[in-house]
């Protein structure tokens, strides 16, 4: 017998999983849906995606790519029987019982609903709506983007400063007393939390001859002098010595 879309009880099993349909002598399993609508019916919302999740993965073991086509069959047996009992008339006897299934189904719809990644639920009408509100705001966002960038590009320069072939070592010495130098009121000259701005600096706006200073070699002349990276300049590469200006009395 060709194997349906939901998990139904064994024969003769009087103590079933929870979640498992139909009756324990006998299930006509080609009415797989109403034994799904029954079970649907006794459970509280907050079973519903546990119930779901439970047929869907009796379905997956024997069809791995079946996510879809379990939903789509989901799907339409609900929405089947949401048609079904809403045009019932409501002057009825049994209206009542249709009542309270309606609002079950109707509340188990808006669970399919917000697991619907196929957008089965969602009309073209909206979807059309969706996409232009998603293009809207990739507009702005662009908008917002291309504003910083030319904002970026206004400090931008034409060409980098070089550094003399060989003189790496004497500019990175003279970067650090730059770093160092106190004015006569006690402040530093200039002061940065961390090290980060100086090496960018360089490794952005300097060449060494012909080449560029990449930017964790910079970052290692301005690592501290305890860093396995740092790197030490010798006295014989040492060219200058920033000196401080004592003003004429």
């Amino acid at each position: 017998m060709t194997e349906g879309f939901f998990k139904f009880r064994s024969r003769f099993n009087f103590s079933p999983h929870p979640y498992e349909i139909g009756n324990p002598i006998f299930s006509n399993r080609k009415l797989e849906d109403n034994f799904f609508a029954l079970k649907l019916y006794s459970l509280p919302g907050g079973k519903y995606k546990a119930f779901y999740d439970f047929h869907l993965d009796h379905y997956l073991l024997r069809n791995p790519d079946g996510r879809e086509a379990f939903f789509r069959k989901v799907n339409r047996s609900i929405q089947r029987r949401i048609i079904f009992y809403s045009g019932k008339n409501p002057f009825k006897s049994e209206y009542e019982i249709h009542s309270t299934n309606l609002d079950k189904l109707e509340a188990f719809q808006e669970f399919l609903n917000s697991i619907d990644e196929w957008n089965v639920n969602t009309s073209t009408e909206k979807m059309l709506s969706q996409k232009d509100a998603e293009i809207a705001l990739l507009k702005i966002n662009l908008a917002d983007l291309q504003d910083r960038f030319d904002k970026v590009l206004e400090y931008e320069a034409s060409e980098k400063i070089v550094i003399n072939s060989g003189s790496i070592a004497a500019f990175m010495d003279l970067m650090r007393q730059l770093r160092k130098q106190v004015l006569p009121n006690g402040k530093r000259l200039v002061v940065t939390q961390g090290h980060s701005p100086w090496y960018k600096m360089v490794a952005k706006n300097f060449v060494h001859g012909d080449k560029p200073i990449s930017l964790a070699t910079a970052q290692n002349y301005f690592s501290p002098e305890n860093s396995s990276k740092h790197i030490f300049i010798s006295d014989e590469d040492k060219a200058f010595d920033i000196v401080s200006h004592v003003p004429d009395k």
